[in-house]
């Protein structure tokens, strides 16, 4: 029965691929964080904005009624 010893080589190359590995994973996690926590938010419509819009729609609304009645 034959004993494979490891040596020190090995050890040390296996423990620097274990170490950038985690490293890479690790700078990952925070770069996907970042990005999310910086997605730029679309301003949300403003009352003041919706009121004018239900106003223009309204309006557009009405002419086309006075359109209507006009041709009949």
């Amino acid at each position: 029965m034959r004993h494979t010893m490891f040596n020190f080589g090995d050890i040390i190359s296996t423990t620097v691929i274990l170490i950038i590995f985690f490293g890479i994973f690790f700078v990952m996690i925070h770069m996907i964080k970042k990005m999310k926590s910086t997605v730029p938010l679309p301003p949300e419509e403003t009352l003041q904005q919706k009121v004018d819009d239900l106003t223009t729609r309204v309006t557009t609304l009405e002419h086309q009624m006075e359109n209507l009645s006009k041709r009949r």
